[in-house]
């Protein structure tokens, strides 16, 4: 019934991204579809911005880093997108990839990071469980097809951003 339940989470946000007309409305469907696609204790998205990575939003159990900073080449959400590929770590206390100070001031046990879109990624969407290693393959499979396909959407809406900035008057 789960895996049934996920693949109708999928489909629901697939259709909700096509229909959104923001870029802050298409970051709610993905986070809120995310956390219960993944069965998920929190979902953030975090967005480059130069030699950084931000945290734009999230949702979750308990507060993750909005707002904080974290330099790309120090961080899970860099490593994705500088590597274009997602990264499952199912006991961030065991990988060192994972920042020490980050790991101690949030309830996650593991995680999974997913970069945004295809080709050069400019924002990651990660997922947090508070438990070591609960992820399962297919709701991993599903979270990394839901965020390649969030990158059509993200297009799509700077195209009408860029169009309705370009008319007389805007």
């Amino acid at each position: 019934m789960i895996r049934f339940n996920r693949w109708k989470l999928m489909s629901e946000a697939l259709a909700l991204l096509g229909l959104a007309a923001s870029i802050e409305a298409a970051l709610e469907v993905l986070r809120a579809r995310s956390r219960a696609i993944g069965c998920a204790d929190g979902v953030a998205v975090v967005r480059r911005d130069g030699d950084e990575m931000v945290h734009v939003g999230e949702d979750a159990v308990a507060p993750l880093w909005t707002g904080r900073r974290f330099p790309i080449d120090q961080c899970v959400s860099g490593l994705a997108m500088t590597e274009r590929r997602p990264i499952y770590i199912p006991d961030v206390q065991c990988d060192a990839r994972v920042p020490r100070d980050v790991e101690e001031v949030a309830f996650v046990a593991s995680m999974a990071m997913f970069p945004l879109g295809i080709g050069d990624p400019v924002a990651a969407l990660g997922v947090y469980w508070a438990k070591d290693n609960p992820a399962e393959p297919d709701a991993l499979a599903l979270l990394d097809t839901l965020a390649r396909s969030a990158n059509s959407t993200f297009e799509r809406l700077a195209i009408a951003r860029e169009i309705a900035e370009s008319r007389p008057g805007a």
